[in-house]
C-alpha cells in the first residue's frame, strides 16, 4: 500500500471526512484528496503531522515497498549524502541540543507550511 491508501484507510476507519481532517490539521481538503489519490507526495513533516493526528508511527503511513527499514534508512542516508544542501543542513544540526533542534524544526515547518499554503 502507498501513503495515500494508508491515509484513506485510517481516515475511513475512524469515520472521518476529508473536510474534518483538513480542518483539524489546518490544511486544505484538496491537499488531503491529492495525498489520498497519490497526485501529491507528502513531506516528512506532513507525514509526521498525520501520524500524530491518527496516533500511529510515521512508518505505518509510509510505504516501504520491497525494501526493509534498514534499506530505506540507507537510501535516505545516500540521498542526504548526494545533496550538498541536505548534507550541510544535517552536518550543522546533528550536534544541536534538543531545544535548538526544536527551533530548527519550527523554522523548517513554518517555511514548508508557507509554501504549501501558496500552492
Amino acid at each position: 500500500m502507498n501513503f495515500g491508501t494508508n491515509l484513506r484507510n485510517l481516515r475511513i476507519a475512524r469515520n472521518l471526512t476529508q473536510m474534518a481532517v483538513a480542518k483539524d490539521l489546518g490544511i486544505s481538503q484538496a491537499s488531503i484528496t491529492a495525498y489520498e489519490t497519490g497526485t501529491r507526495e507528502p513531506s516528512f513533516d506532513v507525514v509526521r503531522r498525520f501520524a500524530d493526528y491518527f496516533g500511529v508511527s510515521p512508518f505505518q503511513l509510509m510505504p516501504f515497498g520491497d525494501y526493509s527499514i534498514e534499506e530505506n534508512v540507507q537510501r535516505m542516508a545516500e540521498s542526504i549524502h548526494q545533496n550538498p544542501k541536505l548534507r550541510l543542513l544535517f552536518d550543522r544540526t546533528k550536534n544541536l541540543s534538543e531545544s535548538d533542534l526544536d527551533a530548527v524544526i519550527s523554522v523548517v515547518s513554518a517555511i514548508s507550511k508557507e509554501r504549501n499554503d501558496d500552492t
